[in-house]
């Protein structure tokens, strides 16, 4: 084996710099990520023409190149595909395609956040995920269905990943080809990071998952997301968007009894008064172990109307692959699943 082709095992999506020249080097990496074409991949027929030492170079590069692997594959009754995939290091996240044409992407293994209704951060945070190992999850979901817009929405909280996560951003554009206008951001809020996220040149939509507009209770829901105050997220988060040139999807799982009153309402649309955004009400989905449940579809939909009569516009999310442990706040650490008393 060439020097050249040993240094492109577990090199990740991003190999292949300097085992090829740069130009076939970048259109390799673009007719994998596509994920459309059958393995093994026939690069003559797209385009690629390769001398007769770089075939060989490349196809080491995609038997041993990439840093994950599927280790499972789940499949649910309404088509969605959750896939349980293996670093380099043994450790394992989930992913999630949609037949919506949306991949769910994992930005750590675990997360420190620690949402009270959500299974990822049952266990904390092991590692932050490298750019190539975010990537790879949408080539990867490719490979089972077409896929055209990506959700940070996975394990983790992307704003604790930052540099790594808006790295990937840039690098779905150039080398997945999907638009930042179709990725989205989703996290806790800070306006720390928020105001980072401002200085990057490729930005992703924003999705804040606030979940209460009352303080306190947000600090019991979210232990241990940023304690800036909420009017603060708020106005840094408007900033982004600005930038963006896109509305906050603002997310708010809705728990029975816990934040689905007409005071949680009330609270909601004074903080969101003059902020550009739309609510996204997401059914909470049943974790094991954990003692929430959602509202009625009533109560639901009075919530929606009671939202839109203050001039803010609401939908409801019902999740993709419930039954198959694929929807939202059902991602984990699945080689550790706690002892329930």
């Amino acid at each position: 084996m060439s020097e050249a082709a040993t240094n492109l095992i577990a090199s990740g999506l991003s190999g292949l710099r300097g085992a090829l020249p740069e130009a076939k080097a970048i259109l390799a990496r673009r007719l994998v990520a596509a994920g459309r074409t059958p393995l093994p991949y026939d690069f003559d027929k797209q385009g690629l023409r390769l001398a007769p030492n770089e075939q060989a170079v490349l196809q080491q590069w995609l038997d041993a190149g990439l840093v994950t692997k599927v280790a499972h594959e789940t499949r649910s009754q309404d088509g969605t595909v959750k896939l349980l995939l293996e670093l380099s290091d043994g450790k394992k996240v989930e992913t999630v395609a949609m037949t919506i044409g949306a991949c769910c992407v994992s930005t750590q293994v675990g997360c420190a956040v620690g949402c009270r209704f959500c299974a990822s951060g049952l266990f904390g945070v092991e590692r932050h995920l490298t750019s190539d190992e975010i990537v790879e999850q949408i080539v990867h979901a490719r490979r089972v269905m077409p896929i055209d817009r990506i959700v940070f929405m996975g394990m983790g909280e992307p704003s604790h990943n930052l540099d790594n996560v808006m790295h990937a951003v840039q690098r779905i554009r150039d080398e997945v080809l999907i638009s930042p206008k179709k990725q989205t951001f989703s996290t806790v809020g800070g306006v720390s990071p928020l105001e980072r996220m401002r200085t990057f040149a490729v930005k992703p939509c924003l999705a804040w998952s606030l979940h209460s507009a009352n303080e306190a209770k947000r600090r019991e829901l979210l232990p241990r997301a940023h304690k800036d105050p909420l009017p603060a997220i708020a106005a840094a988060a408007e900033a982004y968007a600005r930038d963006v040139g896109t509305p906050i999807q603002v997310e708010w799982t809705l728990l029975a009894g816990i934040n689905d009153s007409d005071q949680d309402v009330d609270e909601l649309c004074e903080l969101l008064r003059d902020v550009r955004c739309y609510v996204n009400f997401i059914v909470y989905n049943p974790v094991d172990g954990l003692p929430f449940s959602a509202p009625s579809r009533e109560r639901i939909i009075a919530m929606v109307r009671a939202v839109k009569a203050r001039g803010i516009l609401a939908t409801i999310r019902d999740s993709s692959g419930p039954d198959a442990q694929a929807a939202c706040g059902q991602l984990r650490l699945r080689d550790r699943l706690p002892t329930i008393s």
